[in-house]
């Protein structure tokens, strides 16, 4: 049972993600627009005339419509999880006003930042997300990622027959928007995902339980980005989400599906979790820890004897050189010899090194960066 300590701070937590999404139009147009058009103003006359001539303050109008839509996206979102507790901005414009202006003032009253930047950084990153695991445009980047994991997971089971696998246990750590674990139930597994962070869980809810149509939601997830553009449509691009709708699972009736909200050490490290997964994945998920070997203990606290962890990611680790922060920094050789070193047996002829990736790519802009990860899998003794 958290004391009431720790959810005071998982409530606060909570306040602050709300707050960001909130408080995202005001940001987004104070930074992406209104600081650019004020830089264009305080230009000479002939260099104004000659930047309005290219189009730009026309380019820079035009992203304040598209923050403005993407504003009913994020009010959407926040409203899909509020279970009451926030009006419905589609009804009454005046009562949504009133409530949001009331929202702030007891965050202010409270001594609470209207949002720190770091905040609005992952709400940013948040919209990125929805490309790389709910659109067409990202199908390319999940078959690379995505794609090794499902088939390693495939050729473990390729014994029991689709209809069959819902009896196999698959858990996906660090499960972001849910579309890995979305896409291996798909396969006829028993799939749950657990992430801690709320941005994930607020997107993750709105995309997995408020989409009935594919393609029925609309975001820009570019209009704040200037640099590294190569013509404004680039940067003006809709993306449409989810490219499947989440209700349509094929195996449904045998395969069941969830996410859990929490910890991964705290969530799954308890007594309950003990030795009841038949599979666990995880993707770009390892180098988040503080300390991995708490991770590699829950992993073999979690799985029953005989069951398989697949793992696929870089080493970018997440709490390196955070100021007030703890983090234990391996290598990868480091890495797999501590993983063989605390028990699991690796797979040397599935493990594959130098694997090209991306994480939530713009796959226009004319700045790209690669991850040399690398994939092992790994079984627990019986």
């Amino acid at each position: 049972m958290p004391s009431s300590s720790e959810q005071d701070a998982d409530m606060e937590a909570i306040s602050s993600v709300v707050a960001s999404f909130l408080h995202y139009k005001t940001y987004a147009l104070n930074n992406a627009v209104y600081r650019r058009l004020k830089c264009i103003d305080e230009l000479s006359e002939p260099h104004r005339q000659m930047v309005a001539s290219l189009g730009t303050i026309d380019k820079i109008k035009r992203a304040e419509a598209l923050i403005r839509e993407n504003y009913k996206l994020m009010l959407d979102i926040v409203y899909s999880s509020s279970a009451g507790s926030m009006p419905d901005p589609a009804d009454d414009a005046g009562v949504f006003k009133e409530w949001l202006k009331r929202f702030f003032e007891i965050r202010q009253g409270a001594g609470k930042n209207v949002v720190s930047e770091s905040h609005m950084k992952k709400l940013y990153g948040t919209m990125k997300l929805f490309v790389r695991d709910w659109s067409s445009e990202g199908a390319e980047e999940r078959r690379l990622t995505y794609g090794p994991l499902i088939e390693a997971l495939e050729d473990e089971y390729s014994g029991i027959a689709l209809e069959l696998r819902g009896e196999v246990h698959v858990l996906v750590p660090g499960a972001g928007l849910g579309r890995l674990a979305y896409d291996i139930c798909c396969r006829g597994f028993s799939t749950q995902g657990n992430e801690f962070s709320y941005f994930m869980l607020f997107a993750s809810n709105y995309i997995l339980n408020s989409s009935l149509e594919k393609n029925e939601h609309v975001v820009y997830p570019y209009i704040h980005q200037f640099s590294h553009v190569a013509c404004s449509e680039d940067q003006m691009r809709a993306v449409y989400i989810p490219d499947a709708p989440p209700s349509n699972m094929p195996y449904s009736a045998t395969a069941e599906f969830s996410m859990t909200a929490g910890d991964f050490i705290e969530v799954y490290g308890a007594d309950d979790e003990k030795e009841k997964w038949d599979a666990i994945v995880t993707c770009f998920f390892m180098d988040t820890a503080r300390n991995v070997l708490a991770y590699l203990d829950t992993i073999w606290h979690a799985l029953k004897p005989g069951a398989v962890w697949i793992n696929l990611g870089p080493l970018l680790w997440h709490f390196d050189n955070v100021a007030g922060e703890s983090s234990i920094e391996l290598t990868r050789d480091e890495f797999l010899q501590l993983v063989a070193n605390m028990g699991f047996v690796l797979d040397e002829k599935r493990f594959k090194e130098d694997i090209i990736l991306t994480y939530t790519a713009d796959s226009k802009s004319m700045l790209q960066y690669t991850y040399h990860a690398f994939m092992c899998v790994a079984r627990k003794p019986k």
